[in-house]
């Protein structure tokens, strides 16, 4: 016989964790209370003069976990501790997008100048900086909020509160896989989009990575999350749990691929924040980089299971919206392909042969000052910075490297990051591992880090070693070397001389 629970009583409030074997039915209030969870193994029925409430506050979030059918609606209240933009997503299903945004107790921000609400969404084939759109309170228009329908289960939104208190979702609640097209379009510049766990419980973001890995571009396989200033990485060098109402951003590999969140992937929670919370220790090193007013930040972790090439789901893209003033971040240390990194992820052993490029963006005349923090790092290990400008190679590890550029810097070639058991001069010859060559484009190769070297030759050989163009140049740092006569489809291999030793890389014409 099937046993079934009904919750009668007049306020029903859930204090401790509480499993529930078969069915579920409310016919009054109930509340289920942030760290507390209901896991319901079969029906849940909600009468439709009850409530069923989840709430959440600064730290902690209630759980709903449903493996058969939803009869009626519920609650979710999202705690929002500040003024923030944040991203957020429904979880729940019918939530009239109007009504959210003009229910005074959700504290939507608006505009004096436009009118429009704190409640926008992501649309990636808009042109750079404008790709946030807000729902206007205005009760005409394309973006109204009136005749905007209903928020989507599973996608994303960004909203903004007036003060620090909750939003309130109301709805039906999804029980089984929910999947969102991602409607990005075919460009490089277009492709984030704003997604987000579309039920009342957490979610294991590392499982859901990898049941979405191979929908997701190589370069940026990782989950996006806004803290309300900057955005964490979630990949499998930092796995965390999705709490509840938590939207993220993802870079699928072409338009209309289907993000599939999986019912099984719901779980309660742990002991730690709900918002976003991890637990590592890895080896780290973090490159802060200043120029008195703004600070920017890049991450470089080891594992015993990563390369020096790209690691899909370990290594993480950067997100760039709008192009930056000013900005660090890395290349891959071998088979660089122009791709800027914001986590990247190497061996833990051999530290001293991972010589890795950074990419700065600085406007001219700025003083920069470069330092790091380091964790769990080989007790002997010094982390330097070489400066092929200055021909300089100082030891950051304790201490700080400030340099004032008189041209602005706009990627790699002059900067590289070294880690080492033993102390590093510049007449070391560190420069052997730091030149790097890929393509722009078919008719463009640049190469990186080699400077101010006189007679450097390049030369292209077609794959049955006939020699198809050969150039030389003064290298500068970073050179864009263009390719003079028109190429067949196929692999290439280029060579490249100087006073410092020889390069020979292979590339795809296509």
């Amino acid at each position: 016989m099937k046993k079934k629970l009904y919750l009668t009583s007049i306020l029903v409030i859930v204090i401790v964790n509480i499993s529930i074997a078969q069915e579920l039915r409310v016919d009054n209030t109930f509340y289920i209370l942030p760290k507390s969870y209901v896991y319901v193994n079969d029906d849940i029925n909600i009468d439709n003069a009850s409530i069923l409430t989840v709430e959440s506050d600064e730290t902690n979030s209630g759980v709903l976990i449903v493996k058969g059918s939803a009869t009626g609606n519920l609650t979710y209240k999202r705690n929002v501790a500040d003024t923030d933009w944040h991203f957020i997503a429904p979880p729940v299903i019918g939530q009239s997008i109007n009504d959210f945004a003009s229910n005074t107790e959700n504290g939507i921000a608006v505009s004096q100048n436009t009118g429009d609400y704190g409640v926008s969404f992501y649309k990636n084939d808009n042109e750079k900086g404008t790709r946030w759109q807000y729902y206007a309170s205005s009760l005409a228009g394309p973006l109204a909020a009136v005749n905007a329908g209903d928020f989507e289960n599973g996608k994303g939104y960004a909203n903004l509160r007036d003060s620090a208190g909750k939003y309130t979702f109301t709805g039906e609640m999804a029980t089984t896989d929910v999947e969102v097209t991602i409607p990005a379009e075919n460009s490089t510049d277009h492709l984030w989009s704003v997604i987000g766990n579309p039920y009342p419980s957490f979610i294991d973001g590392a499982a859901l990575l990898t049941a979405n890995l191979d929908k997701l571009d190589a370069n940026n396989s990782q989950i996006n999350v806004w803290n309300g200033t900057d955005y964490e990485v979630l990949n499998y060098a930092n796995p965390a749990k999705i709490a509840p109402g938590q939207a993220f951003m993802v870079y699928p590999q072409a338009n209309g691929t289907i993000f599939t969140f999986t019912e099984d992937l719901q779980s309660a929670q742990e002991d730690a924040s709900a918002t976003f919370y991890r637990t590592t220790a890895t080896p780290e090193i973090i490159v802060k980089l200043s120029n008195g007013t703004v600070s920017k930040t890049t991450s470089l972790k080891y594992f015993n299971n990563t390369t020096t090439g790209l690691d899909s789901g370990w290594d993480a893209g950067t997100y760039q919206d709008e192009d930056p003033t000013f900005a660090i971040d890395t290349h891959l240390v071998f088979g660089s392909n122009g791709v800027k990194f914001t986590l990247q992820c190497l061996p833990d052993s051999n530290y001293e042969t991972s010589i890795v490029p950074l990419s700065v963006i600085a406007e001219a005349n700025q003083t920069l000052t470069f330092s790091v923090v380091t964790a769990n790092l080989p007790e002997d290990l010094t982390v330097y910075i070489e400066d092929k400008m200055s021909n300089t190679i100082t030891d950051i590890s304790t201490t700080t490297y400030q340099v004032t550029p008189t041209q602005a810097l706009n990627g790699i070639g002059r900067f590289y990051l070294y880690t080492a058991s033993s102390v590093l001069n510049i007449e070391d010859n560190v420069l052997a591992g730091t030149l790097s060559l890929y393509k722009i484009n078919n008719k463009t190769l640049r190469v990186t880090g080699l400077q101010n070297q006189e007679n450097t030759t390049i030369k292209m050989y077609s794959i049955t070693g006939k020699q198809v163009f050969i150039e030389q140049f003064r290298s500068k740092g970073v050179d864009d070397i263009a390719i003079p006569i028109s190429l067949t489809t196929g692999a290439y291999i280029v060579n490249i001389v100087s006073d410092k030793g020889a390069f020979t890389k292979k590339i795809i014409i296509e």
